[in-house]
């Protein structure tokens, strides 16, 4: 009888396994390549918002196959991202407003807005969870890279008011949480 090499078996089987997690998480982010298709399609910039929705896509896979607390923040994370880039995505369509005193684009005040209603959102399901850092800081990452596809629609100023609006969202909630948590220990 030949003996087994049983270090050699247990790194083949380790393998194995992170190689169908790996899977599982590429077929986990298939709704979301879905999403950057349809992003890409209608953006004016399209290259631009690929490359935020390749870095999202593959953040999402990275926390897929992670797992633990950041995997629980990436679906809240991608719903409040939603929301700017739909807004910043119709904006963009809609082109720019004139009134008597001159002409504004949508696009910018579309990602603040989007910003601040996106980070009213992680902060309200972060508060709920009574989450820590790890999903505070992997929810805003992919909320911000998923809104980040649209608000490419004018540029880094677009990105900048999607930020500047998150973080004006998330503060006020974020400092509540963290203060109850020190108040509680």
């Amino acid at each position: 009888m030949a003996s087994i090499d049983v270090i050699a078996l247990e790194r083949r089987i380790r393998r194995r396994y992170e190689a169908a997690r790996l899977g599982r998480a590429v077929l986990g982010m298939l709704p979301a390549a879905a999403l950057v298709w349809l992003a890409v399609v209608i953006a004016a910039r399209p290259s631009s918002t690929l490359l935020f929705g390749i870095a999202m896509l593959l953040g999402g896979v990275a926390l897929l196959w992670y797992g633990r607390e950041p995997r629980r923040a990436l679906l809240p994370g991608l719903g409040a991202g939603i929301v700017p880039l739909g807004l910043a995505l119709v904006a963009n369509a809609w082109g720019h407003v004139c009134t008597g005193s001159g002409c504004t684009t949508l696009c910018l005040p579309a990602c603040v807005a989007g910003g601040t209603i996106a980070g009213l959102l992680v902060a309200s399901v972060g508060h709920r969870r009574r989450a820590g850092w790890g999903f505070w800081g992997t929810a805003s990452a992919i909320a911000l890279l998923t809104g980040a596809m649209g608000c490419a629609c004018i540029g880094l100023a677009g990105v900048g008011g999607l930020v500047l609006g998150f973080g004006a969202g998330l503060l006020p909630d974020l400092v509540r949480t963290f203060r109850d948590r020190a108040g509680s220990a």
